[in-house]
């Protein structure tokens, strides 16, 4: 299709977007005509994002601050509102790795760990949510997207706190969607496979290094592309495989897609 982009009018939320994965997100959906606003704790790396997207000619924010809290969560939805005036697209990204690092075994998480991953993962998208539905209610349109994983439904020994986690965003999300049923709101998720992250790339990294593998990311890339991924595309995702899928859920045109997961993951 051609003429107005889709998202023209509509201010996007973008969590955790100073990392490869979300800044994707937020530039596809800027792409496709949506005021962004990105997020994340690392400053460096957030005015780096910011800077690369306003160079393009988007409309693009960037707050700094942690979801770990309450406080800390509202001071940060607070700068968002003063920023664009409110959020129509809410894409919950913040989160990552297991508390306990990410070669860790079942037995070896203590409950604290468990408790701070789903903190990170699960608690800090509910706070987003609780803050930005009521405008979405009254503005009779909305759209909550969640970041899920695929290990959910192929789940490993280790990290086990990191993979129901990402278990209980499914769920929450359809509820979610139970909730908000007849608002103009919806509320999926997505599930992407192994896609080249801060998180996985190091995850990777540590693998070559107990391997002898190359170090340099190309050569890497190949190497576990021909020897550990069982996908039927074959590869690695990149950001751009997952913020397709993601800004197709925030169009407009995607209001009978709700309560629903997407699996991305090159056909596993």
């Amino acid at each position: 299709m051609s003429g107005r982009p889709p998202l023209v009018g509509k201010r996007a939320l973008v969590t955790g977007s100073s990392a490869p994965l979300g800044a994707g997100i937020a530039e596809r959906l800027a792409q496709e005509g949506a005021e962004v606003c990105l997020h994340g704790r690392d400053a460096g790396r957030l005015e780096q994002e910011h800077q690369r997207l306003a160079a393009t000619g988007t409309r693009v924010h960037a707050v700094l601050g942690s979801l770990s809290t309450d406080a800390e969560a509202a001071a940060v939805a607070d700068a968002v509102e003063a920023a664009m005036g409110g959020v129509d697209i809410l894409v919950n990204n913040a989160g990552g790795e297991s508390a306990g690092g990410g070669r860790t075994e079942w037995l070896d998480v203590d409950p604290e760990t468990w408790n701070a991953t789903y903190n990170s993962n699960v608690a800090s998208m509910i706070r987003m949510i609780r803050r930005f539905v009521p405008g979405m209610k009254e503005r009779g349109w909305g759209r909550l997207i969640q970041l899920s994983s695929v290990s959910v439904d192929t789940p490993m020994t280790l990290i086990p706190d990191y993979q129901a986690a990402k278990a209980a965003i499914r769920s929450l999300t359809r509820s979610l969607a139970m909730t908000l049923a007849g608002t103009g709101i919806t509320a999926n998720s997505v599930s992407p496979g192994l896609t080249r992250s801060h998180g996985p790339e190091r995850w990777l990294r540590s693998i070559a290094a107990d391997m002898g593998w190359p170090e340099d990311w190309p050569s890497l890339k190949a190497q576990v592309e021909s020897t550990m991924i069982r996908n039927f595309a074959g590869m690695i995702g990149e950001p751009v495989n997952i913020a397709h899928v993601v800004a197709f859920l925030a169009d407009p045109r995607a209001d009978f897609v709700n309560a629903q997961d997407i699996v991305a993951d090159g056909g596993h």
